[in-house]
């Protein structure tokens, strides 16, 4: 691999990462403005599966539900116990 690969590869990786900011931007947009209509009247811990089964990371989720991503992966590491074992 030459120079050129070496800097070919790391703007491919840059362009992933932007890529994958972008996506997490655009459902914090769409979720924060149906923010009533999605989460209203969910406990934290209803609010924190919607989230993660949207596919937002667990900072992005803590700081809609207004806990620590700590607390959400916690709360997503339950889920998927619970998942697996109805899959049992």
């Amino acid at each position: 691999m030459n120079v050129r690969d070496d800097e070919f590869k790391k703007l491919i990786d840059k362009l992933d990462e932007l890529s994958t900011k972008i996506a997490d931007l655009t459902h914090v947009v769409v979720i924060t403005s149906r923010k009533e209509a999605i989460l209203k009247g969910k406990t934290k811990k209803e609010q924190i599966e919607i989230l993660a089964d949207l596919g937002l990371s667990k900072s992005i989720i803590a700081l809609i539900v207004g806990t620590t991503s700590g607390a959400v992966s916690v709360r997503i590491s339950e889920m998927k116990k619970r998942k697996a074992k109805r899959k049992s």
